[in-house]
């Protein structure tokens, strides 16, 4: 290791406040005081490195000179490309450098009398929102941002896309903030501050991640700068002052966690600035060969130490290096430089051999390294912040944790330099003409001066030279001829249409009223609505879905129409009706034949043309359906009885059931028979021949429903025997047993479900099965929607979407569809997860999980509708895993989870 303090790298003996390389390694910028004013200054780094370019006085020493800063720089950051010089003092402002297209070498610097400047660099930008001391500055990876800390104890985001606009003010330290940094990945900006804490910021939504207090509780204002710094994997980040017992320590903070179990000791004052290399080593210790990174930390003790990751001691600590604070500090690109800065006006260089700390990784090796950590590589980490940090959630994503990523094309990704639209600049000229007028006087031909451009795309720089053209190199051409001087009558060069005076007004613009067109809708427009049905829950028109005419002149609708009387010699069919494996058609004659006691109807059971039973009634046959778990046909008749009979031979299983009306719908799943008449609907179980609900009346639903003409639209009982009806309203309700009232499970006209996003959500279940009660009465009411809808204020559609899911999954589960159940709640979960509700999720998660503590092996885990808690959560850690935003959430139940399991 060599150790180099050049002397005439040097403000004037005033303090420097900071340093940093320019990412190529040739330019090196220091900050601080100069005599009365900010200075910042550009040093030639091959006469910093090179003795024999140091010697050589054709090879410039100070590149650059600015002092346009009215008060001390405080700090000085390249950014990554190279293209521009932030620099903030304690005059409140930053201004933005960049070195401009044509330079402008040659120049004495105004107060100075051996100082030239060899580049000529531009303010760019002045960033003025602070209203205190800017202490710290810090560009993002990408160099899309430019974030900034103050005294006024804020930091402020600037978009380096539109400078000089603000992105963000993150508010929240109360005390002076004295340290930026930004994670190398994206994802979080840090910041210290002299309120004791070290906050860490989301940059997605730029909101507080974490707070860390404890390592600062009992730390001292009494550093000028806290200058914090990430590891180049994004792994670690180290603090700057921090205490542990009584001494002064460097706080490592890990990524997974935020935990701060380890330190960086041995200063015995506090810790001003740590800095990374942003190169990864590569290094073997023993037999192995590890992955390192590479920290410095600078205190006040004016000493300097050296650390790799990997390794428990420092690898070198330069003690009594300066006679001052430790102020700053800066990684050449390779990792084997290290400039540092003080109090005392001094810098020194640190050059570090191979063999003393490693051998940095190429990109190519680091992507792979970002890849194994994060699923991402360092080419794509620009275009999403939001990275994976569990490798449980790779695997859970199909993502080999060997880097199954797609390769970016790195020739797709290189940008090259927008072309210039503009005309291309004229070129200069370096001659001057010089002519005499009749009159004696001289007159010189001006020529033509570029504008400084804005951009500095494409940078020439001069060849550094001691005889730097201090000489003009132009040209005056004096020509003998005599012109006559330019003098004419101001009147004649004025046409007559000039003699009006044209008046420009550039700065005021002037807008013609212009004619706004207003139409209003046309009233005699209306919204069709659904046709009045006069009677409640009319047997008007009863139809069969699959019914088939046997006699043309026979209608295929049994109208019970009460009271009136049924027509005599109706006759109907119903193809494919399977009440078994061997049934295929199922024939009623109403009134086949009329006797002294009354007419008699008929019902045969028919497979291909083949009668297998027939039955006889002593009344109309209205309704009929089958069971195919306990193989029996139920039939309703117009006397009020219900016939239970079995599909193989028609006998009676029992007596024929009797009610206090006619049948309008029947329906029968499972063990259950639904039977619902003009006014009542009744339920029993027929395997046991034990009422489940018995002629529970309808007028709530009236009652819910007034002032609106209703009739029912749909039927039907679940297999474990709930009713659910629908109606022409659009909404659906379901009767409780144990709660002994209707409860409504969907409503197509309500406000919520209209303005819903979810709302179309049940298309992907099967709205014909008996398995999704819930989604096949949807199916139905949606047909009555009243296509409501509102404009979107105060984000009430995302509430309504959030209410309609709840709503769901309410439903299924008072219903027992588990079926239903799983596929609203893994909806749900997906809502939240792209809104990133990390809260709701936290609660759903931990009612799944259950108690994480005092298992034993014969401990049952909690079911809903029979479905096991942890399978379902399992699947809806899949969900979570699946978005990045969520995957600490992911990785604090994944565990708990496993940790169960092996119980």
């Amino acid at each position: 290791m060599i150790i180099l303090k050049p002397a005439w790298i040097t403000h004037n003996g005033m303090p420097i406040f900071s340093i940093d390389i320019h990412p190529d390694g040739t330019r090196l910028a220091t900050g601080g005081q100069g005599r009365d004013s900010g200075l910042v200054m550009l040093w030639n780094t091959a006469a910093v490195l090179d003795e024999n370019s140091e010697n050589d006085e054709n090879v410039p020493k100070i590149l650059c000179q600015v002092d346009s800063h009215l008060a001390c720089v405080n700090c000085v950051r390249w950014s990554n490309s190279g293209k521009y010089l932030a620099s903030g003092g304690d005059d409140k402002i930053i201004m933005v450098w960049s070195l401009t297209k044509y330079p402008n070498s040659g120049n004495i610097v105004f107060g100075t009398k051996n100082i030239v400047n060899i580049e000529t660099w531009k303010c760019m930008f002045t960033l003025r929102s602070h209203s205190g001391d800017i202490l710290d500055l810090a560009w993002s990876p990408d160099d899309s941002y430019l974030a900034s800390c103050s005294v006024d104890n804020s930091i402020i985001i600037w978009n380096a896309q539109k400078f000089p606009t603000v992105h963000k003010v993150l508010s929240g330290h109360t005390g002076l903030v004295k340290g930026v940094s930004w994670d190398p990945i994206g994802k979080y900006l840090s910041s210290q501050s002299d309120d004791k804490s070290l906050r860490i910021w989301r940059t997605s939504d730029w909101q507080t991640d974490t707070i860390v207090t404890t390592p600062f509780k009992d730390c001292g204002g009494n550093t000028a700068v806290l200058r914090h710094s990430w590891s180049p994997d994004g792994q670690y980040l180290i603090s700057a002052h921090a205490m542990n017992n009584t001494g002064p320590v460097a706080k490592v903070i890990e990524r997974d966690g935020w935990t701060y179990e380890k330190d960086y000791v041995g200063h015995r004052k506090a810790i001003n600035c740590v800095r990374f290399s942003s190169s990864i080593m590569e290094r073997k210790v023993g037999k192995k060969t590890h992955h390192m990174c590479l920290c410095a930390v600078g205190s006040r003790d004016s000493n300097v130490s050296v650390w790799l990751t990997g390794l428990t001691r420092p690898v070198v600590v330069l003690e009594s290096l300066f006679q001052g604070p430790v102020l700053d500090l800066s990684w050449s690109k390779n990792g084997l430089n290290l400039y540092t800065c003080s109090f005392d006006g001094s810098i020194a260089i640190l050059i570090f051999e191979q063999k003393d700390i490693g051998k940095a990784l190429t990109e190519k090796e680091k992507n792979t390294i970002y890849e194994k950590i994060y699923g991402i590589s360092l080419l794509e980490r620009h275009s999403n912040t939001l990275l994976i940090e569990n490798p449980a959630i790779l695997s859970m994503n199909g993502i080999s944790t060997q880097s199954d990523v797609p390769k970016a094309d790195t020739k797709k990704e290189t940008k090259q330099p927008p072309k210039c639209l503009s005309k291309p600049l004229p070129p200069i000229l370096k001659k001057q003409i010089e002519t005499r007028t009749s009159d004696g006087r001289r007159r010189i031909t001006p020529i033509f001066i570029p504008p400084t451009p804005d951009n500095a795309e494409e940078i020439n720089v001069l060849p550094f030279s001691s005889s730097s053209e201090n000489k003009s190199q132009v040209i005056v051409e004096r020509v003998n001829d005599i012109i006559e001087p330019n003098i004419s009558n101001s009147c004649s060069n004025f046409s007559q249409e000039s003699q009006t005076p044209l008046i420009i007004d550039s700065t005021i613009r002037r807008s013609t009223p212009t004619s706004v067109l207003q139409t209003s809708p046309n009233k005699s427009e209306s919204k069709k609505r659904p046709e009045p049905i006069s009677n409640l829950f009319s047997t008007k028109k009863i139809k069969f879905s699959n019914i088939e005419d046997v006699d043309e002149e026979l209608s295929t609708d049994i109208k019970p129409n009460f009271p009136h009387s049924i027509t005599h010699n109706r006759r109907f069919a119903i193809t494919n009706f399977s009440v078994d494996q061997s049934t295929d058609k199922v024939i009623v004659e109403n009134d086949k034949c009329n006797t002294l006691n009354g007419p008699i109807s008929k019902m045969k059971i028919c497979n291909n043309n083949v009668v297998v039973w027939e039955k006889v009634f002593n009344s109309s046959v209205i309704k009929y359906c089958s069971n195919k778990t306990l193989s029996l046909i139920i039939v309703a008749l117009k006397n009020c009885t219900i016939h239970v009979l079995r599909s193989k031979n028609g006998s009676l299983i029992c007596p024929p059931f009797v009610l206090s009306s006619p049948v309008t719908s029947i329906s029968s799943n499972n063990h259950y028979l639904l039977c619902m008449t003009q006014n009542s609907l009744s339920v029993w179980n027929i395997y046991k021949q034990e009422c489940v609900l018995h002629e529970e009346k309808l007028n709530t639903l009236i009652c819910s429903n007034k002032n609106k003409p209703i009739s029912v639209q749909k039927c039907m009982l679940t297999e474990n025997g709930t009713s659910i009806i629908t109606l022409t309203t659009g909404k659906s309700y379901m009767f409780s047993i144990s709660a002994k009232c209707w409860m409504l499970i969907g409503d197509s006209g309500d406000a919520i479900y209209s303005n819903s996003s979810q709302k179309n959500k049940h298309n992907g279940l099967n709205k014909n099965s008996s398995k999704y009660p819930l989604s096949v009465m949807q199916a139905y009411s949606s047909k009555y929607k009243s296509h409501l809808d509102c404009t979107d204020t105060d984000g009430i559609s995302e509430l309504c979407s959030k209410s309609f899911l709840e709503q769901q999954m309410s439903a299924a589960l008072a219903l027992e569809s588990d079926s239903e159940y799983k596929y609203w709640l893994l909806a749900y979960v997906s809502f939240l997860t792209e809104r990133e509700d990390c809260e709701r999720l936290r609660i759903l998660c931990q009612d799944l999980l259950g108690v994480s503590h005092g298992y034993t092996s014969h401990k049952k885990i909690e079911t809903i509708i029979g479905m096991s808690k942890h399978d379902l959560l399992k699947e809806v850690l899949i969900i979570i895993a699946a978005s990045r935003s969520t995957q600490r959430l992911f990785t604090e139940f994944h565990d708990q989870l496993q940790l169960i399991s092996q119980m």
